[in-house]
C-alpha cells in the first residue's frame, strides 16, 4: 500500500507539473513550436480547424527573372494521407529550412529571392463531385485566392514577411469597421476587456506620473 501510495503521488504530482509548464510556456510562449511535447498540454486542441484549405506554393526567382517551382524532385514526404508535409507548417515556421534544403540539393541558375504563396479555397470544394450535386444546386467551380506570406533568399532566410491571409482579412475586417476601430483603440493590451481612457481618467494619471519623475511623454 505505501508503494501504491506514492506511485499515486509521484503521477499526480508529474501530472500538475507537466500542466503548470504548458500554461506557463503558453502565457510566455515560450518552448511551444518545433516539439511535440508542448501538444499535450496545449489549451484548444482543435484551434486549427476553419472553413478553408490552405496549401503552400514556393516560388524561386533567378537573376534573369525566370521562374521555378521550389519542390522536391525525389518526391514530398506524406505523413498522412496525400498532403505533403511541408503543408501542414501552417505557422511557416520551418519553410525557410526546406527551401534551403530543396535549392541546396538541386541544379539550377543562382536564385535572387523565393516567394511564399498561400493558396486558400472553400473546403466545400474537397468533397467528390457526387457528393456536391447532391448537397449543391450549383455548378462545381472552384476558386482559389493567392496570398504572398513572405519573400526569402536562396538559404531560406526571411526578406520580407507578411500576414497571412487569416490575419489580413481580420485586419481588414477591424479597417472597415468604424466600430471595431474604435473597440481597438480603446482596448488594453494586456487583458481582453475594454475600457474608455478618457472616462477613468487615465491619460492625465500618466501624464502626473510621467511629470513627476521628469519624463517627456512627446
Amino acid at each position: 500500500m505505501p508503494l501504491k501510495r506514492w506511485a499515486a503521488a509521484l503521477f499526480v504530482t508529474c501530472y500538475l507539473l507537466s500542466l503548470s509548464w504548458g500554461i506557463v510556456a503558453h502565457t510566455l510562449k515560450v518552448g511551444i513550436k518545433g516539439n511535440t511535447l508542448s501538444y499535450f498540454v496545449v489549451w484548444d486542441m482543435f484551434c486549427g480547424w476553419h472553413a478553408y484549405d490552405s496549401r503552400v506554393r514556393i516560388v524561386a526567382e533567378d537573376a534573369h527573372g525566370t521562374y521555378y517551382e521550389v519542390r522536391e524532385p525525389w518526391g514530398g514526404f506524406r505523413p498522412f494521407g496525400n498532403v505533403e508535409r511541408i503543408h501542414y507548417d501552417v505557422q511557416n515556421n520551418l519553410v525557410g529550412r526546406h527551401i534551403n534544403h530543396v535549392i541546396s540539393h538541386t541544379s539550377h541558375p543562382e536564385i535572387d529571392r523565393v516567394y511564399v504563396v498561400q493558396e486558400i479555397w472553400p473546403k466545400q470544394h474537397n468533397v467528390p463531385a457526387h457528393l456536391w450535386s447532391y448537397n449543391f444546386r450549383e455548378p462545381m467551380e472552384k476558386v482559389s485566392y493567392f496570398h504572398l506570406i513572405s519573400i526569402s533568399a536562396a538559404n531560406g532566410t526571411p526578406v520580407e514577411t507578411y500576414p497571412d491571409w487569416f490575419n489580413r482579412q481580420t485586419m481588414m475586417s477591424i479597417a472597415d469597421n468604424p466600430r471595431l476601430q474604435l473597440a481597438s483603440r480603446e482596448a488594453t493590451p494586456y487583458y481582453n476587456t475594454y475600457f474608455d481612457p478618457a472616462a477613468n481618467n487615465i491619460k492625465n494619471r500618466f501624464q502626473a506620473t510621467s511629470d513627476s519623475h521628469g519624463l517627456n511623454t512627446n
